[in-house]
């Protein structure tokens, strides 16, 4: 038996209009765990915004890591997994939150992670902490594990 889950087919289905309830709250962000999952439209897409339910005016835009990143892998500890009634890697989906400052490079936090029962909306936040992931990657750096090789 094994104490995680390991999930590394990240695909787009995460995006899409529907709730997603939080086990625990969003590090830094104690008062809501109640949110909307709504897509930003053809233009924007694969990004979706997260939209408090219990918080007005909080909201983060996510996306799929799969889109941006090929090599990025989830393990899921198991009490999140029983936690979040997870069955399979294919109950879930994965979202990362993506933080754009004025003239720089959007960025995507790997080493925290959004897990979601894709069947229920539970989902919790990960902290990666072993796993080599940055909280602010490049989302056009090509690779997980940090820029792409210039050459």
């Amino acid at each position: 038996m094994t104490d995680t889950l390991t999930v590394t087919e990240l695909r787009a289905s995460a995006v899409g209009e529907r709730a997603i309830v939080f086990d625990r709250p969003l590090i830094g962000f104690p008062g809501s765990r109640t949110y909307r999952l709504r897509g930003l439209g053809d233009e924007y897409a694969p990004f979706a915004a997260l939209v408090s339910a219990d918080e007005d005016g909080l909201s983060f835009i996510v996306v799929p890591p799969g889109h941006l990143f090929g090599d990025y892998v989830v393990e899921v500890p198991e009490v999140d997994v029983a936690a979040l009634e997870i069955r399979s890697a294919q109950d879930v989906d994965v979202l990362v939150l993506v933080t754009r400052r004025a003239g720089a490079t959007p960025t995507a936090n790997l080493m925290g992670p959004i897990v979601v029962n894709a069947g229920t909306g539970k989902a919790a936040q990960l902290v990666l902490a072993e796993g080599g992931y940055g909280v602010a990657v490049p989302v056009d750096a090509g690779s997980a594990r940090g820029p792409a090789a210039s050459g």
